[in-house]
């Protein structure tokens, strides 16, 4: 229990009803890697290989790649930006956990509780203006959208009214403030009074990947402008990190290891409605490296099913390479022209999506079907001016065997076809490396300065003496061994490293204290100091067993390490004083006399 600014946290017991596992998959697709580990991609830094450990036994997380680790709070905390008392508070709510409050503590409730109280309410309200708006239900059903998939979305609508849901929030007895606060109503531009901000709108609820509502979407009927209306940056809402649909689509996307990029709200709520659960849109912004980086914690496959017309191809086209340079493997479905998701499956034959799924095109075959469609292929202008811009389509693609294909394809459309394919193959081939060999220098430098400090690089390698110490520290936290045992003969200030020493000290005295080894009050004992990272790290690597190794044969290592500093560090001080550069009474003198006096003691060769 812990109590702060009139709150009493039971931290235990939130700890043990939030399973750590499943508040971090709602962020992170994980992979089983053991009996009780898990690993995925890391959340906090962009990475390829997965380096995001956690182990559900023991509670805990660490990313072996930038260092960052923790429990299930500071994993909120961090993921959510959020203060400590704001995660416990969070976490506590999703566990139904009371938490007792101080009179004062209630009244001082966080701005984010506030909103999130404001946008609840404010969706109650709007399905229950939905059940009384015939114009709007009679919209979802040409739609096609079911009883069902209405409450799954709480599909809502704004009436045509100024202050409707201002007074209705006022009688909930939520502030002016904070419904401004939420974006649900807004500031006359005289200064005086509010106005709602949806009127005469379907709404849309947006959800984080905790379920909770963070936003609004309005969709305008008739020739109300903007058609599409979004809430504003607010505390909990982000628009350039924010994907409509995720909070459903996330398993299924790491299920699937696929992820399903449309434009709009209606594409997702149709696609998913139609099977294709691991839809998600972007909400009325281009794609931003933010929601790549959302994405890449789930999957590194997406497909983009943009609209046919030329905006949405340009849209896809602007969006894959943010994709490719998280490392993404991007594919494009060639919608029918005029069509979109929506449109396609609105009349419930799911084939042709699938279909489209299944045949959706690399991003250069995409570009180079754009680049032929541009272009009258009946004649031979036609086929230069596409083959020309087909070459600087092959010059950007790095796959050896991908540039192969595709200029056997392409070879067709090249004027020495008719003699036959390898002059033409030649000739595109060749054109290709003229282009190549003009961007080297520059494709270089670009290379090199983006490998440039990535996390994850590698660090010293540690020395015998200091893997023996963890071994022996790892005996201490998962064996029957007794401490006295460990430190018998090598205490734990003679330990080498600064980390080990201090999580030695740790144990001991938390043996002393207590007489056993408790993991959750040793993290307390070690915050902030060196020894944090250490811990985390041996109890993150749960599959890693120091059962083969005998404590009086790691502690030898250490001691004979140590022997042999203490030696060398004599010699070289010998050597000086017979040189006469040190003399009686320098400090470096006494040090040496200590050490000489030393190796008649325990450390005698």
């Amino acid at each position: 229990m812990r109590a702060s600014d009139g709150f009493r946290y039971p931290l235990e017991e939130i700890k043990e009803k939030c399973d750590l596992v499943e508040v971090i998959s709602a962020h992170v697709a994980l992979k089983k890697s053991g009996a009780d580990s898990f690993l995925g991609l890391c959340p906090f830094h962009n990475e390829k290989t997965p380096s995001f450990n956690v182990n559900a036994q023991r509670r805990v997380w660490k990313c072996f790649g930038c260092g960052e680790g923790g429990d299930v709070i500071s994993f909120v905390q961090k993921i959510e930006g959020l203060s400590f008392g704001q995660a416990v508070e969070q976490l506590a709510s999703k566990a139904g956990i009371k938490i007792e409050r101080s009179e004062r503590a209630v009244k001082q409730s966080t701005e984010r509780d506030r909103i999130l109280r404001a946008n609840n309410i404010a969706c109650t309200f709007f399905r229950q203006q939905l059940a009384h708006s015939e114009k709007t239900q009679q919209y979802l059903s040409q739609r096609g959208l079911s009883d069902d998939a209405q409450e799954t979305y709480k599909l809502g609508y704004a009436p045509d009214g100024w202050d409707l849901l201002l007074n209705h929030l006022r009688e909930q007895r939520v502030e002016d403030n904070d419904a401004v606060k939420a974006g649900l109503i807004v500031v006359r531009e005289s200064g005086s009074g509010y106005y709602d901000r949806f009127r005469d709108r379907l709404i849309f609820p947006i959800f984080d990947t905790m379920d909770r509502i963070i936003a609004f979407g309005g969709r305008a009927f008739g020739d109300g402008q903007p058609k599409y209306l979004n809430s504003p940056e607010t505390l909990l809402f982000a628009k350039n990190k924010t994907l409509y649909g995720l909070n459903i689509a996330r398993k299924s996307i790491a299920r699937d290891d696929l992820a399903i990029v449309v434009e709009g709200y209606m594409d997702v709520i149709t696609t998913q409605c139609a099977g294709f659960d691991n839809t998600v849109a972007t909400l009325g912004t281009a794609l931003t490296e933010e929601h790549v980086s959302v994405l890449s914690r789930f999957t590194k496959n997406v497909a983009l099913g943009f609209d046919s017309d030329s905006a949405g191809m340009n849209a896809a086209l602007r969006s894959a390479p943010l994709f490719e340079m998280a490392g993404f493997r991007v594919r494009i479905l060639a919608m029918p022209k005029g069509e979109d998701p929506d449109s396609l499956l609105r009349g419930g034959d799911s084939t042709r999506f699938a279909e489209l799924l299944d045949n959706a095109l690399p991003i250069p075959d995409y570009r180079i079907k754009i680049a032929l469609s541009n272009h009258d292929l009946n004649t031979d202008e036609g086929k230069s001016s596409a083959l020309a811009e087909a070459i600087d389509i092959l010059a950007g693609v790095a796959n050896a065997f991908e540039r192969e294909r595709l200029i056997r394809f392409l070879a067709k459309y090249h004027p020495n076809f008719g003699t036959g394919t390898t002059l033409a193959e030649d000739h595109i081939r060749n054109e290709i490396n003229r282009r190549l060999r003009r961007s080297a220098g520059t494709h270089t430098t670009r290379i090199n300065a983006g490998n440039a400090g990535q996390p994850g690089q590698s660090k010293p390698a540690l020395s015998l003496a200091e893997r023996s110490e963890r071994l022996l520290l790892r005996i201490i936290l998962f064996s029957d061994v007794p401490i006295s045992k460990v430190f018998e003969g090598l205490t734990p200030n003679e330990f080498t490293g600064s980390d080990t020493r201090a999580l030695a000290v740790a144990l001991s005295e938390q043996d002393s204290e207590l007489g056993r080894i408790d993991h959750e009050d040793l993290r307390t004992r070690v915050a902030g100091s060196a020894a944090e990272e250490l811990l985390l790290d041996i109890l993150v690597r749960s599959e890693e067993s120091a059962a083969a190794y005998s404590v009086e044969d790691l502690k030898a290592v250490i001691v004979e390490q140590k022997n042999n500093e203490r030696l060398a560090r004599m010699r070289d001080l010998a050597a000086q004083v017979e040189a006469g550069a040190i003399r009686q009474g320098d400090e470096q003198y006494e040090e040496f006399m200590r050490l000489v006096r030393d190796t008649s003691g325990p450390w005698r060769r």
